[in-house]
């Protein structure tokens, strides 16, 4: 039963890696498809801003020499002038109008000709020769832009200027046709690809577009076509097959829409094979990775099962367990570096406890040679000294050195409690203040006092107190030990009002204590020592720090880390 749940949870988590791989990939599609479609949409935008400005300054143009011929004097007074002139100035005259407007034509590609039509004289002047030229004249009577015959022609017409209560008989009409084969290559401007189309729609037709559109397409723009000037809109056509996307630009002046058509299919048609493509191999990956964890899930489950197994055994303790069955398949090189690993944590245990115990021999041993021969010798040098003339002095030393002596003959214990060990320092501190000026103060909250340690690591820091920073310091003697407990912090502060170090000095001295190996010659070798003993045992945040106190001399601070867990028993 528990094989078959186990089963399921991987089959599910296939398949849900599969669809969630699957969903991602229609998801990035889709994305894809937006973005792409949403480039292509603001690609057409800016073509069709850019033929429409074009288109803009054409118009500007043609209006600006409608005007200028409308408003020139030679054109104004021109039938006047032809009754006073012979003939042959007469025509001078008329050829030197037809001159000047040929001579614009020369510098513009979008006009295809301009003509002058004096409505009363019915005289025509034009740059076409074409007899059909004058028709659209005739039936001018104010100035503006019309399209006749899928020609686009801007009128002005004499007197130009015209109040409403007031009107004036047209005198003549200037005419500036532009010229369709240009407008049509500025409509291919408008278009990004085979897929596009551009056209002007004007009265309900279209203008200079040389390919077929559909009329359902037609009928669907000349629905949804707003007459919103200076704004490109967008609207949406679908059909069962197509999909479209048309922009229209409203050109109030001509009352006329210009307009692009976009295919999207042909642009998303490779998206939606690679996509056809990838559900294809899902689906094929699927069912070829079900195959496959039905086949091997018996011998994978079996083995798993026996390394779970050994696993536990050696969580449990057994390091002597060893997998020995099913040792000829594919597993055979993980059986044998599990065999391996648990061989080498037995060895490596038996090592470490043979290590820790000499490890921890050494340190005492060390640390008792470093403190016991100096200072005994001083003790009974005081002894013989004082022995003569104060048996008091004498009682006192010989009290206080052999209790010291006793607490260092219980150093084959582990720990010790934080009472105990300050009562050692303060034995120590007792005995040099019968032979040295020294005053000292011990501050211990009771909450603490039965607190697990491992011994000897304040009293070497107070012996460093007084032979480095007081006997160094004229005058200093003075000796302070501060307990405290912060969170998971236990503070024990030895300060001194010796002579201190520098910042440069307690840097130097913070760089020895951090090395592996202690420094050269006896000085810091004690600190050192209970610097390495005390990040051994608690861990790598435990250690001493150095500071200046307010004494001007220097504070130890000997931080010993309690982990949570344990409580207060460090």
């Amino acid at each position: 039963m528990i094989r078959k749940m186990y089963m399921k949870r991987f089959i599910y988590f296939f398949v849900f890696f599969l669809l969630l791989t699957l969903s991602l990939f229609f998801v990035m599609n889709r994305l894809s498809s937006k973005t792409l479609e949403e480039n292509m949409i603001g690609a057409s935008k800016n073509q069709l801003d850019y033929v429409k400005g074009i288109l803009d300054g054409i118009m500007y143009e043609a209006n600006m020499y409608g005007v200028q011929f409308a408003a020139d004097s030679d054109v104004r007074f021109y039938q006047r002038q032809v009754l006073e002139l012979s003939n042959y100035d007469s025509q001078m005259k008329k050829n030197d109008i037809v001159d000047r407007l040929r001579q614009t034509l020369l510098s513009s590609r979008s006009i295809e000709s301009i003509g002058i039509y004096w409505k009363k004289e019915g005289t025509f002047l034009s740059t076409s020769n074409s007899l059909e030229a004058r028709l659209p004249f005739n039936e001018i009577q104010r100035p503006g832009w019309r399209i006749i015959d899928d020609s686009l022609y801007y009128f002005a017409a004499y007197p130009y200027i015209q109040k409403s209560e007031q009107l004036k008989p047209v005198q003549y009409v200037v005419g500036v046709k532009l010229n369709n084969d240009y407008l049509k290559s500025l409509l291919q401007k408008a278009v990004n690809n085979d897929s596009s189309r551009a056209f002007l729609w004007f009265d309900d037709h279209r203008l200079w577009d040389e390919n077929e559109v559909d009329n359902d397409l037609l009928k669907a723009i000349s629905e949804l076509l707003l007459p919103q000037e200076g704004a490109t809109l967008k609207y949406d056509y679908h059909t069962k097959s197509e999909n479209y996307y048309v922009l229209s630009r409203y050109i109030e002046a001509l009352d006329t829409y210009l307009i692009t058509y976009t295919r999207t299919n042909d642009f998303l048609k490779p998206l939606d094979h690679n996509q056809k493509v990838f559900l294809i191999s899902i689906i094929a990956v699927l069912t070829l990775g079900l195959i496959v964890i039905f086949t091997f899930y018996r011998n994978y489950d079996r083995n798993i099962r026996l390394m779970e197994r050994k696993f536990l055994q050696v969580e449990q303790g057994n390091h002597s367990t060893r997998i020995t069955e099913n040792t000829d398949n594919e597993f055979y090189v993980l059986f044998r570096s599990f065999n391996h690993m648990v061989a080498e944590i037995q060895d490596l245990f038996v090592s470490l406890k043979t290590e820790t115990e000499l490890r921890r021999s050494a340190e005492l041993k060390q640390l008792q040679a470093q403190i016991n021969p100096h200072f005994l010798y001083n003790s009974l040098f005081f002894i013989m000294s004082v022995a003569k003339f104060s048996p008091d002095a004498v009682m006192r030393m010989s009290k206080h050195l052999a209790e010291y002596y006793r607490y260092l003959t219980r150093l084959d214990k582990h720990e010790v409690t934080l009472q105990e060990e300050l009562q050692f320092a303060e034995h120590f501190l007792i005995i040099m203040t019968l032979s040295k000026k020294i005053e000292y103060a011990i501050d211990l909250p009771s909450e603490l006092t039965s607190l697990p340690l491992m011994p000897l690591i304040i009293q070497p820091v107070v012996e460093n107190a007084i032979q480095h920073g007081i006997e160094g310091q004229q005058g200093a003697n003075r000796v302070n030990i501060d307990v405290k407990q912060s969170e998971e912090v236990i503070l024990i502060r030895v300060s001194d009002d010796g002579k201190g170090l520098t910042p440069d000095e307690i840097r130097k001295l913070e760089t020895q204590l951090d090395r592996d190996t202690p420094p050269e010659g006896t000085r810091g070798v004690g600190l050192w020592n209970v610097n390495r003993r005390l990040k051994n045992t608690y861990g790598e945040r435990s250690g001493l720090a150095f500071s200046t106190n307010d004494w001007g001399g220097l504070s130890v601070l000997l931080m010993i880390h309690v982990p949570t867990e344990r409580g207060e028993s460090i």
